[in-house]
Order: structure tokens, then C-alpha cells, then sequence
């Protein structure tokens, strides 16, 4: 009877813990979601763009997003299988094999975002696709002192 009491709550513990993983990626998702917007939002408002404009314009952004986090989902994937290969004391072969892969994977990163400007050229002027590059530079410093402030209050509090 006590094994099968505990076989119960160690059951409800894993669902419990399943529950809350999966909140927590909504959580997350959410968040991602929020950025993207307003990084979308802020874009369009530093380009001063008309609405046909910033409707072409964000939906050449999303598509270019979209296939940034499949690279990145790639490269950690390839990452975790070269991290398994370090532990499983893989041959130098098999590593260079890893980090070859890795190192394409980031240069059709770098690729897609020259791509992405070329293809906003057709959208913009020179002189917005100009400030479009300025704008993604000061955006990603901005999310990054914001995240390094709210990391380091974090600290403070804990």
C-alpha cells in the first residue's frame, strides 16, 4: 500500500513538473513574441515608413526572423551533439565534422542578414535601409543593457 501511495505521488510530482516546464516555455514564447513586436514596432517608427510600406517591411522582417530562429534552433541542437561528443571522448574527426557544421550554420546566419538588407532595398530607400541598419545595431545594445540591468538586480536581490 506505501509503494503504491508513493508510486502516485511521484507520478503527480512528474506531471507537476511537466506543467510547469511547459509554462514556463509559454512564459517565454510569450516574452519572445512581445520583443519581436516591439522591435517591430520601433523599426517602422525609425523609418518613419507609410503603411504599405511597413506592411511589406514586416512581413519581409517575420520571414527573416523565422528563418533566424530555425538557424539558431540548428546551431544549438548542433552544439548539444558536439557537447555529447566531447563527453563520449569522440574522435577529432567527428568534432571537426561538428564544428564545420556549426561554423555554416553562422555563416548563413551572417548571410541571411546581408540578405535581409538587400532584400529591404527593394522595399526602402538608400537612405532607410541605412537607418534600418543603425536601428538594428542600437536595438540589440538597448535589449542588452536592459537585460544586463534586470540580470544585475537581480543579483542585488538575491
Amino acid at each position: 500500500m506505501v509503494y503504491k501511495t508513493l508510486a502516485i505521488v511521484f507520478l503527480l510530482l512528474v506531471i507537476q513538473c511537466d506543467a510547469l516546464t511547459q509554462q514556463r516555455h509559454q512564459r517565454m514564447q510569450r516574452g519572445a513574441d512581445r520583443l519581436e513586436t516591439l522591435h517591430q514596432v520601433r523599426m517602422i517608427d525609425a523609418l518613419d515608413l507609410d503603411a504599405e510600406t511597413a506592411a511589406r517591411l514586416s512581413v519581409l522582417f517575420s520571414d527573416h526572423q523565422a528563418k533566424i530562429r530555425e538557424l539558431h534552433r540548428e546551431i544549438d541542437q548542433l552544439t548539444d551533439e558536439l557537447e555529447s561528443a566531447i563527453e563520449q571522448e569522440a574522435s577529432d574527426e567527428g568534432l571537426l565534422d561538428l564544428q564545420s557544421q556549426i561554423e555554416a550554420k553562422r555563416n548563413s546566419l551572417h548571410s541571411n542578414r546581408i540578405q535581409f538588407y538587400r532584400d529591404a532595398g527593394s522595399i526602402l530607400t538608400t537612405r532607410q535601409v541605412a537607418k534600418l541598419i543603425v536601428f538594428e545595431r542600437n536595438f540589440q545594445r538597448d535589449i542588452r543593457e536592459i537585460m544586463q540591468d534586470v540580470q544585475q538586480r537581480r543579483g542585488r536581490t538575491r
